[in-house]
């Protein structure tokens, strides 16, 4: 039996630990053998049809936020602030598993003294892979299908 609230629960934590920057409880969140996927493409079901923008384990995930911390990381200065926005969650039983899809959109800023845009707007659909460990539901996939993920942009810093 699904606890939609429970679900709903955990899609506005994880938000709300990007958004504040609380990277270590953020990957606590996901399985030891997650996966954190944005395609290049969303109709691309398998991570080697192509490129994606984002394509991590834990590990990957851990290095990821790792430089974001860094104030002296190149590409990363100054760190990029987000606001989640987090609507429509839905929650189903697929082949065992809790999946929830919802929509997200992510504003992020960074102040770059005009070097490139330093606000912008991603959004699509977010798919939550779930499993209990422990008792405790955890993320064992996420993957974000962003609107435009063809379109060419600059490369993100921040997790969607």
């Amino acid at each position: 039996m699904i606890d939609d609230g429970e679900v709903s629960r955990l899609v506005h934590l994880e938000a709300r630990l990007l958004d504040d920057q609380r990277f270590d409880e953020w990957i606590a969140l996901f399985t030891e053998d997650c996966r954190y996927w944005v395609p290049g493409h969303p109709e691309m079901s398998d991570p080697t049809e192509g490129p994606s923008h984002f394509h991590d384990d834990r590990q990957l995930m851990r290095a990821r936020t790792h430089r974001l911390a860094n104030p002296r990381a190149f590409g990363a200065e100054p760190a990029p602030r987000t606001a989640h926005v987090v609507s429509g969650i839905l929650a189903e039983e697929r082949d065992g598993a809790v999946v929830a899809t919802s929509s997200q959109i992510m504003l992020e800023w960074r102040d770059r003294d005009g070097f490139e845009a330093d606000k912008r707007l991603f959004g699509g659909r977010v798919t939550h892979r779930l499993r209990r460990e422990d008792g405790v539901l955890r993320i064992a996939e996420k993957r974000v299908d962003l609107i435009d993920a063809e379109a060419a942009f600059n490369a993100m810093a921040a997790p969607l």
